[in-house]
């Protein structure tokens, strides 16, 4: 865990100050996309969580990803099959997204990864993805994997 948090050093910076909680033109709470994904993952997808306005301007829209192959030295197999929480830059999300195919109306719990985020985030420490979803996913991945 501690090798995803230091690459999320790489990630945008924020201010502090949250200014509301909103909905996009495109993207809205709860939707389902398919998305620019990787090899062998073409039933994955991504879920929006929740979207947050900044004050600089920036929306962070928080996703979930589901159909992913990631690995995780805690789970049984040694890899999971989603990521519950992503912060993402509005125009990353934008670029990466290819057809909405869905709406969730029954979000999953994402409140841990958000938590531990907003901490960040709070303190300065936080930031969230501009890249596309495709990118940061292999780099969570990479990020995941021991170090040799």
């Amino acid at each position: 865990m501690a090798g995803l948090f230091s690459f999320f050093a790489s990630c945008k910076g924020q201010d502090k100050k949250q200014q509301q909680v909103l909905a996009t033109e495109r993207f809205k709470v709860g939707q389902v996309w398919k998305y620019a994904n990787r090899d062998g993952e073409d039933s994955s997808t991504l879920t929006i969580l929740k979207i947050e306005k900044y004050d600089k301007g920036d929306t962070i829209i928080h996703i979930r990803v589901d159909g992913v192959k990631i690995y995780s030295p805690q789970a049984a197999t040694g890899y999971s099959n989603f990521i519950g929480h992503l912060p993402f830059s509005e125009k990353a999300i934008s670029k990466s997204v290819t057809k909405l195919v869905g709406q969730n109306y029954n979000l999953p719990d994402f409140s841990e990864g958000y938590n531990q985020w907003k901490e960040a985030w709070d303190s300065g420490k936080g930031g969230y993805w501009t890249v596309d979803l495709k990118e940061a996913i292999e780099g969570v991945d990479k990020a995941m994997q021991p170090k040799k």
